[in-house]
């Protein structure tokens, strides 16, 4: 019996960093696959627009906002006893940021919605920085926000959770570094 999880996980973006800057980013696709900690490589394929065209989850038109990559990651089974699985991900930018399919082995299926967005519940008084400051900086109360559907068989759905919410956080705080390394000069580049 198929089953699925709703997660979602918001991190706040540094003040100083603009959100068209982390927007601009995000929509190139390559952060989120490089800052996957267990893939192993990836490369693009041709767009096959048919591929989601029955999947509500992407929007019209089918344009060159829409990339299919084929991904590889070392997936840990047991301790000490890992296999490397090849699948496909679909990205799509949306106005705030990106969706992606991945489509894993097992029939697992994780749909992730990435956007940029002032940030929800408490922020700094009116007029003041996260710090107390006067003057708001730019960017200042944003927040990188990750809406997560994982569907898998329900025996697994234990096993793939755990997994996924690790996974993704990792992702969403490593993108966020990335783009402030390279927004403010201090990136390897």
């Amino acid at each position: 019996m198929r089953t699925q999880r709703l997660l979602s996980h918001s991190i706040a973006i540094p003040g100083n960093l603009p959100p068209a800057a982390l927007i601009t980013s995000v929509q190139s696709y390559i952060p989120f696959l490089s800052n996957h900690k267990t893939m192993t490589r990836y490369n693009e394929n041709t767009p096959n627009p048919e591929a989601i065209a029955n999947d509500p989850f992407f929007d019209p038109p089918w344009d060159d906002s829409i990339r299919f990559f084929e991904v590889t990651e070392l997936v840990t089974l047991a301790p000490g006893l890992s296999k490397e699985v090849t699948y496909q991900v679909v990205f799509q930018r949306i106005p705030d940021g990106v969706r992606s399919r991945a489509e894993a082995p097992a029939g697992v299926v994780i749909r992730a919605e990435y956007t940029v967005r002032p940030r929800l519940g408490p922020t700094s008084p009116a007029g003041s920085d996260s710090t107390g400051s006067t003057v708001t900086a730019v960017g200042d109360e944003y927040e990188m926000h990750e809406d997560v559907a994982v569907d898998a068989n329900s025996l697994m759905m234990p096993f793939i959770v755990g997994s996924v919410v690790t996974a993704h956080r990792t992702i969403c705080m490593g993108v966020i570094d990335e783009v402030c390394k390279n927004y403010f000069g201090t990136g390897d580049e």
